[in-house]
């Protein structure tokens, strides 16, 4: 897999001279889902305009919203209390880039190191700054608000998969530990130019499992759902009961730390394992063979309570029910 492609010259202004095969393919994302909405809502006789309009604001949010969740994520490496005190503490993490780091050289992150790292994106933070943004922006204008949202979260399966097929390309961590079996595809081995090699090991490709199990749910969606004339509402329900389910399956085989404990946590002769985010460079093969999940994680949590939240809402709203 490929992180960075070069550009064959230097960006004004800048150090860079490549890009991103992750950026490319989140690109990639936001173009055919505006594309697509944009036909829906022609489709459904809305205004293709507000559409427009929102895919600016679902870009903003989504990165706002990505990042905060990523600060969040690694909340305990940013906020890491200084034997001064509170207000110490306060000061690093406020008023230095690299935050407690300056203290604690690779034990601590800063909260602008964070917000401004050219990775760090969490979904779910993206999804809900995204969405955020795009609902003030309809209560405003008072628009009607499901009618559009069951475009965009319709939208968001295919989205999502493509974003993540950005994450196998770019080969940036987001893969599980040591696959048990060897599955073609489904299992493989992240190389040296992927922004996180496993060192030769053979890991879970959650990146394109979650690819395929979206991609499955919006091909139901554009080729026969949306023509049923369900209750506003129902395709962003039945986003949250899905998505979360799915992501809460597999977070199982994926690398993440728990919030709540369940197992010992994974270590190596006796000595616990630290997360990949927290190795000075990539890991080394062990930390893939012995790491296993041991708890539930962020991202479990939060799709279990959209899934729920999701479920709930269908239910009450009875919004399965077809309009005439």
């Amino acid at each position: 897999m490929w992180a960075e492609i070069p550009l064959g010259f230097t960006i004004p202004g800048t150090s860079i001279n490549t890009i991103s095969t992750f950026s490319i393919l989140m690109m990639i994302a936001f173009l055919v889902s505006s594309y697509l909405a944009s036909k829906e809502a022609i489709r459904k006789k809305l205004d293709s305009n507000v559409v427009e309009n929102h895919v600016l604001l679902a870009v903003l949010g989504t990165i706002v919203g990505a990042k905060i969740g990523f600060v969040l994520e690694v909340w305990d490496r940013i906020w890491i209390p200084d034997p001064d005190g509170f207000i110490e503490t306060l000061k690093y993490v406020l008023f230095y880039f690299h935050g407690m780091g300056e203290k604690y050289p690779g034990q601590a992150v800063g909260l602008w190191e964070s917000l401004f790292s050219r990775g760090g994106l969490v979904f779910y933070g993206g999804v809900i700054g995204g969405s955020l943004f795009i609902y003030i922006h309809m209560k405003i204008k008072n628009l009607p608000i499901w009618e559009y949202g069951d475009i965009y979260f319709m939208m968001l399966t295919i989205g999502y998969g493509i974003g993540r097929l950005g994450c196998m390309v770019s080969g940036d961590g987001c893969y599980g530990y040591k696959a048990s079996v060897e599955i073609p595809i489904l299992t493989m081995v992240f190389g040296p130019h992927s922004a996180m090699s496993t060192m030769g090991v053979r890991v879970w490709n959650t990146p394109l499992m979650e690819a395929i199990i979206n991609w499955i749910l919006f091909a139901w969606m554009w080729f026969k759902g949306r023509f049923q004339n369900y209750k506003p509402g129902f395709m962003a329900a039945l986003f949250l009961i899905y998505n979360g389910l799915e992501r809460f399956l597999i977070e199982f085989l994926r690398i993440n730390d728990a919030v709540i404990p369940i197992l010992p946590h994974p270590t190596y002769n006796g000595k616990p394992l630290i997360h990949h985010n927290y190795w000075p460079g990539n890991p080394p093969a062990f930390y893939f063979e012995n790491w296993h999940w041991y708890g539930f994680t962020q991202s479990q949590i939060v799709g279990i309570i959209l899934a729920i939240s999701g479920l709930i809402w269908m239910v009450r709203g009875k919004l399965y029910e077809k309009t005439k």
